[in-house]
């Protein structure tokens, strides 16, 4: 399982972002969050390293900011993937969250239309797509890869 934190460095200087002047602490209530949902440490460690002020633009998909990371998990119509082991920790152009696997550490996309308007979803499945990388080659690979899925549906043909 690995982060590949050097890939997602590089995506950052691809955008001539800063990421060591911009970085912020991430709040107790932040990490306290991870902890209970028994976060690795290196993944809060690459947390730490890539908190800012603000979300992340990476073309046309987002990082979220890692300080609102909690709020967003723990929304009512979010709560259902969070406690599958899915963190959502940024979205795509059409909103879709991009999720991590807290336990495989693969990040994919889930359909949010789904995920919003089904009561009871048995099977994590119909609404997850897993791409099958690391956060680190997600991102990268979102600026440097000239059709790289920018949502749910673009994923689900992406790994056809």
């Amino acid at each position: 399982m690995r982060l590949d934190e050097s890939l997602f460095e590089e995506a950052l200087k691809i955008q001539n972002f800063d990421y060591v002047a911009d970085v912020v602490k991430v709040t107790d209530k932040t990490i306290e969050f991870f902890e209970s949902f028994n976060l690795s440490q290196d993944l809060i460690d690459f947390f730490k390293t890539f908190s800012f002020r603000e979300g992340i633009e990476f073309g046309n998909i987002y990082f979220n900011c890692v300080n609102e990371i909690r709020v967003e998990n723990l929304e009512e119509e979010n709560k259902k993937i969070y406690k599958k082991d899915l963190l959502i920790i940024g979205a795509g152009a059409n909103g879709d969250p991009i999720v991590l696997n807290t336990k495989t550490l693969n990040v994919g996309y889930i359909f949010h239309d789904i995920l919003w308007e089904e009561e009871n979803i048995e099977d994590l499945n119909k609404v997850y797509i897993d791409l099958k990388m690391s956060i680190g080659t997600f991102f990268y690979k979102s600026l440097t890869e000239e059709d790289f899925p920018i949502d749910a549906y673009e994923a689900e043909d992406y790994i056809k």
